[in-house]
Formats: structure tokens, sequence, C-alpha cells
């Protein structure tokens, strides 16, 4: 058994078990019961791969399973989201208030210039940046290299998704109301909160999960392929200042996500 395949039937065997004990409204609890076994389900074919292909495609198929369970891993660990903790969010509120007096910061004006509209299409890449790394692995002849990939993404942000029970945030965007904020790039705005709105759930991660995963991306590919790890670099910074310009993210996600995911890139460096 690979290393991220018994990290996913961890975090799928407790999440599901979770389900079963937690008081969750019955259509949630549903929910995330069928998501834990879709989850387990398709982790056992990827072991059992072998017993019903050849042994090259098998190992192809197990390189990139993770890509859809990732996915599955964020959307169980949201039936577990039913409102946020008002304490928790005025603290969380606090300090963000708080780091941009300290930055002088006004992150109204990003968002009305050139700079807003270059954010708010970086952070699109939140979405493709999973299968896309493994992709650029892939093209960079080091195939064997998956279940490092895995592994480092996986540790950073499946964390990020199984703290949601007990941390139940909403994004500043709705806590400040700034969806509907003058911004130079309305279009790619109104893009990105129509698949926020029916993508994901909506809650806020600590810390980030799309900036956990990508910065976890990024360090991988410049152990393996440093020019392609360059790129994804960017691609992980424009993510995390997308997340704090377009008030998808508090900063404190952010920087908490790009430590945790350098935690998982030194774990899995110690475990090899």
């Amino acid at each position: 058994m690979r290393t991220a395949e018994l990290i996913n039937l961890a975090y799928f065997f407790l999440f599901t078990i979770a389900a079963l004990v937690w008081r969750l409204p019955l259509r949630r609890k549903w929910k995330a019961l069928f998501i834990g076994v879709t989850g387990l389900a398709l982790n056992g074919t990827a072991l059992a791969a072998h017993r019903w292909m050849g042994a090259f495609a098998a190992d192809i198929f197990r390189d990139w399973v993770p890509a859809s369970l990732i996915p599955l891993a964020y959307w169980q660990s949201g039936c577990f989201f039913q409102k946020p903790n008002p304490r928790l969010q005025a603290v969380f509120d606090r300090s963000e208030q708080t780091i941009l007096k300290l930055l002088h910061m006004d992150l109204a004006r990003y968002r009305s210039t050139w700079i807003g509209t270059f954010l708010e299409l970086a952070y699109v890449l939140c979405y493709p940046v999973v299968p896309l790394g493994i992709g650029a692995l892939y093209l960079a002849g080091f195939r064997q290299a998956a279940d490092d990939y895995w592994t480092v993404v996986l540790l950073s942000a499946y964390p990020c998704y199984a703290l949601l029970p007990f941390m139940p945030l909403l994004p500043p965007r709705l806590v400040e109301g700034t969806d509907q904020s003058v911004t130079s790039s309305r279009h790619l705005r109104r893009f990105n909160l129509w698949l926020v709105r029916r993508v994901t759930h909506e809650a806020n991660t600590f810390p980030s999960g799309h900036v956990a995963a990508s910065a976890a991306i990024a360090m991988v590919l410049l152990r393996f392929t440093p020019l392609a790890g360059i790129v994804f670099v960017l691609i992980s910074l424009g993510i995390a200042a997308g997340c704090i310009v377009g008030r998808y993210h508090y900063i404190v996600d952010v920087g908490a996500a790009f430590l945790l995911a350098a935690l998982a890139f030194w774990i899995n460096l110690q475990g090899r």
C-alpha cells in the first residue's frame, strides 16, 4: 500500500465513523456517509487495480485516483459545517483587521485595479492546480514520484478539512459582504463566485486548503523538476494573494497553509 493510499483510507474511515456518531441533520449525515463510502470504494479499487488490469495500467490508475478523492474529502468535511462559531469568528475578524492595519493595506483599493483582475484569474487556478501538478510531474519524467507528490499534498490539504468541524467559520467575504464590491474584473469575480457557490461548501477552512495544496505541489515539483516548480510557486503565490484580496480567506488561513505545507514536505522527506 502506498503512503497516500493509507492516508486516504484513514481519512475516509475516520470521517465516515464520525458521520455515524456526530449530531447532524439527516440529509447531511447521509451525504457524509455516501461520500465516505464512495471514497473508501475508490481507494479500495485503486489498491486492487493490479488484479483486473495490467501492472502498468494499474500503476497509472493509482497515480491519478487521489485527484478525485481530494474533492470528496473536502465535501465530506463540509457536511459537518452547520453554523459558524460566533466567538471564534470574532477572533478571526479582529486578527484580520489588526494585521491589515499593521501592514497599512487597503484591499478594496487593490480590487478596483488590474491587480484585482489578475488575482481573480489566479484564484481560478486553485481548482485545476492539483491535476496540473501531477501532470507536470509526468511530463518531466518523474512518474515514479507520484506517491511522494500525493503524500505531501494530502498531508497538507486533509488537516485543513479535518479541522472544519471543530473550527466552523465563514470566509471574510460573507462576513464583510464584499461579494458585490466594485472590482475591475466584474466578470471574473462573478465567475469565481458562481464556482464558489456551486463547487464549495462556502465554509472557511483553517488553514486554507487551496493554498496548502498549491504550496505543497510547488515544493514537490521544486524538488524533482525545478523549472516546473518555479512556475507552480508563482501559481501558489497568486492563489494565496487572490484568497486574501478577494476575501475568500483570512490572512492567517493563508500563512498557516504555507507552514502546514512546509511541515508536510519535511515529514515526507524524513520518511523516505
